[in-house]
């Protein structure tokens, strides 16, 4: 496995960011750090990153979202898989950043399957409840041509019932590929 230092989980909402990058860090002997977590370590205590979002703007978000990642990569010692959020393919400055540090892999996930499972929790805000389905479609039209132009390596993942398969899979490609 010739991997560089660190590994970076791209992908849209829903596509095992967190979860498949916990369980692909334990098996391969990386450290997992989401970035969502590295954010709130620098928010107020009870304030949540849609609340940021929303109160302070997209401009300031992506700062504090580059700035968390910085910070975190000039102490980290060992190799880490590192999970992104969803809109992390809209930071320029962090997309650079990443570039530098490490690969980018972007977990890739069809539409339909994305759609069910987000639409498990409810509708989310950033989808027109009027219009659900048009709505996800331009989203992950968007989402899925810029993390493929900013992917080192795509792994298409299969739908299946246990995540532990999932992350077996995932594992198996990230040896192979990567």
């Amino acid at each position: 496995m010739n991997m560089k230092k660190h590994l970076f989980f791209c992908g849209i909402k829903h596509s095992g960011k967190t979860t498949l990058g916990r369980m692909a860090a334990q098996k391969l002997g990386y450290r997992w750090v989401d970035l969502d977590e590295l954010i709130l370590l620098r928010l107020e205590q009870g304030t949540t990153i849609r609340s940021f979002f929303q109160t302070k703007g997209k401009s300031q978000f992506m700062q504090l979202e580059y700035e968390s990642l910085a910070d975190y990569l000039k102490t980290a010692e060992q190799p880490t898989i590192i999970s992104l959020g969803g809109g992390a393919c809209d930071n320029e400055a962090l997309v650079q950043l990443i570039k530098r540090e490490g690969s980018i892999i972007y977990l890739m996930v069809p539409q339909q399957v994305l759609l069910k499972r987000i639409l498990a929790g409810g509708v989310p805000p950033f989808l027109d409840p009027n219009n659900v389905e048009l709505s996800f479609s331009r989203l992950y039209k968007q989402r899925d041509e810029r993390y493929g132009t900013i992917a080192d390596y795509l792994i298409h993942l299969p739908d299946y019932p246990d995540v532990q398969d999932t992350a077996e899979y995932l594992v198996k490609h990230l040896k192979n590929e990567v």
